[in-house]
Order: structure tokens, then C-alpha cells, then sequence
């Protein structure tokens, strides 16, 4: 997130320029996972999803048992999502989060299920409880969540979220109504989750905090 806690520019598609430490650092998190976790919104707006390239970490999945890359589990309610996404041509194996609803009014829902495995979690919303049922039972054992911001707020709403790991760049974007880490309904402050800071790292003016949830 930006110095004034946003998560994109006032255009969500706006271009930026990569920092070679946080796509390290962020390239790092996601050879540890089995799945990731993103938002509709999110990969509307950036069309595809981050995957790894780094040789030592690819035969680090490798040792571990692991395919080179996690699934990617795009999470829609509405299953408003184009088939045409860059996102359903990567060499990844995709998975979709969404709710019954979604499936019986999404007019592209029959394409979508031949270029992803689509997991009906709900009537009208997703029941985390049950996603993380069925991970578990697929073998799935850590999970990284990329965001955006209303899934981040359904995650920590459900108790689903243990460590938080974030970048933040040296960098104003303000905007009234631009997005941040965790947006939803928020928290009063007797409800708002504790945190625990475990490590601060800075490299030139970009800091990367890790926090732990306090149960």
C-alpha cells in the first residue's frame, strides 16, 4: 500500500512502475502457498495473476512436493468475470469461489466452467467456513490472499487471517474513493483484530512489515 494506506491509483489500471524488491518479496510469499486467494475486481483490473519465475524458488516447490505454481482462486460472488481475461489462458490451474446466485445469472457461466473449476459456496454469499473445508480436504495447507480490498475484509470478518505481510512504498495516491487494504463495513475499535508486529525491513525508502493476528 501506498505512505497513505491505497491499494491502487485513482484509475485502477493507471500503470506503475515494478519495484524489483517488492516483486522479489512478493514473488517469495507465493512459492510458499498451495493456493491464492484474489478478488474479481482485482484481476478485472490487472487481467492476469503474478506467477513465479524464479528458478531456485520453482525447485524449492519442487522438493516440497509442490506444482510450480499454486492454484489461483479467483473469489466472485456475482461470477461477473469475462472469459476472455488474460487470467484463463496462464498455465496455472484455476479455481473460482462464487455463490449459486452468481452461477444461475452469470451469462458466461457455462464457458467459465470449462476454463476453471467454479465451487458454488452459498446461495447469495460465500460461506468461508465451507471453502476452507474443502481446501483442507483437497490438501491445502497455506493460503495467500492478494486482495483486493473487500475480500481481505471478508477474510478477516471470517477470523481466516493469521500473518499480514505489507509493502509500503514511498508514495501519495490519495482519492476519496480509492481502495484500501481492508475495506467491507470496518470495525468498531472493541471488535477492530489486534496485531502483533514480528519483523520490520526496509530496503532504501520502502518498508515491509509482517504482523501477526492476536487470537
Amino acid at each position: 500500500m501506498t505512505a497513505d494506506g491505497k491499494i491502487s491509483a485513482v484509475d485502477p489500471k493507471a500503470p506503475r512502475h515494478s519495484d524489483p524488491a517488492d516483486q522479489a518479496h512478493l514473488e517469495y510469499q507465493i512459492s510458499l502457498a498451495d493456493l491464492i486467494l484474489i478478488g474479481s475486481g482485482t484481476i478485472r483490473a490487472e487481467g492476469g495473476i503474478f506467477t513465479i519465475r524464479n528458478p531456485e524458488l520453482l525447485a524449492a516447490r519442487s522438493v516440497r512436493g509442490q506444482p510450480p505454481q499454486p492454484i489461483t482462486c479467483v473469489v466472485s460472488r456475482s461470477l461477473d468475470l469475462s472469459p476472455n481475461l488474460p487470467f484463463f489462458q496462464q498455465d496455472i490451474e484455476r479455481w473460482i469461489f462464487t455463490t449459486r446466485t452468481g452461477l444461475e445469472r452469470s451469462p458466461d457461466a457455462t464457458t467459465l466452467q470449462k476454463l476453471a473449476n467454479i465451487v458454488e459456496l452459498g446461495d447469495t454469499d460465500l460461506n468461508w467456513d465451507r471453502a476452507y473445508t474443502l481446501m483442507l480436504e483437497k490438501g491445502i495447507n497455506k493460503v495467500v490472499a492478494l486482495g483486493g480490498g473487500s475480500l481481505t475484509a471478508a477474510l478477516v470478518q471470517a477470523g481466516r487471517i493469521d500473518d499480514w505481510w505489507l509493502t509500503i512504498w514511498p508514495v501519495i495516491y490519495g482519492g476519496h474513493n480509492v481502495p484500501t487494504p481492508v475495506e467491507g463495513e470496518g470495525f468498531l475499535p472493541a471488535q477492530a483484530p489486534q496485531l502483533h508486529l514480528v519483523e520490520t525491513r526496509q530496503i532504501e525508502s520502502e518498508l515491509f512489515l509482517h504482523y501477526r493476528t492476536l487470537k
